[in-house]
Parts: structure tokens; sequence; C-alpha cells
């Protein structure tokens, strides 16, 4: 049960935001533009639009103060893993790898955390809590 005094730290995947604003400029002008002659094109583009919306809102990665939370795509379940389940946290170029212990499945798995969704602020500011909050847990690479 989480407290509701526990200090959540949430990073957004906002790395592609220019395109998508792009994307949803022209699709909001296609929009408006086009003769009303195919309601499946009129779906298709405001479906578009909402999933980048959705997609702006949605947030990514949340560190609490005994839990991390992997929410890879806004439609998908988040991976939650305590922190007291990690069993070692690997830095790598493009992600960050988490070996933890699932106690609903009672298996060692593994979490990787891609950073191509996240902007250079965003990285920095996560490896600097990861650091802090598992620095115990932290393992060498290559």
């Amino acid at each position: 049960m989480e407290s509701q005094n526990q200090t959540v730290k949430e990073y957004y995947a906002r790395r592609f935001l220019l395109p998508t604003i792009v994307i949803g400029v022209i699709g909001i002008i296609l929009l408006l533009a086009l003769p009303v002659k195919s309601v499946s094109t009129i779906i298709m583009i405001t479906c578009s639009l909402l999933m980048f919306v959705f997609q702006y809102m949605s947030v990514y990665i949340t560190i609490g103060e005994d839990f991390i939370t992997l929410r890879p795509t806004p439609m998908k379940e988040e991976n939650k893993v305590f922190f007291k389940n990690i069993k070692s946290i690997q830095y790598e170029k493009k992600y960050i790898s988490i070996a933890y212990y699932n106690e609903t499945s009672k298996t060692e798995e593994n979490l990787k955390i891609p950073f191509n969704r996240l902007d250079d602020n965003t990285k920095t500011e996560l490896l600097n809590n990861l650091h802090t909050c598992l620095k115990d847990k932290e393992t060498l690479t290559n």
C-alpha cells in the first residue's frame, strides 16, 4: 500500500515533441480542408490526433520512494518493480537494464527501459535519480 505523502517523480516520453506537433497540425488542416467524402478518413485522422495527445499526456516512467514503474505505451499495462526486489541495475548506452525478482511469478526477470523516447534533459534527470536511489545495486559494464 502506497502512502499519501510519498514523493513521486514522473518522466514523460516527449523526445519527438516537434514532429508530433507538426503531424497534429497537418492532421487538423487536412481534417478541415478535406471535403467530407469519407467518414473513415475523418475517423482515422481524429484517432491519430487523439493518440498523439494521449501519448503526450501519458507518464512513461515513475520513480517513487520504493518503486519504479515503466509504461512503454499508453495502452499497455505498466511494469512496477519495488526497489527491494531489484537484484542489479546496468546502465547501457541505449537503455537501462534492471534485473529483479518477480514476486507474482516467483522468477527473476529483466526490465529494460529504452532511452529512445526521452529527451536529453529527461534522460539525464532520470539517470541522476536512479544513481541516487539504486547506487547500491549498480553493476559496472564494459
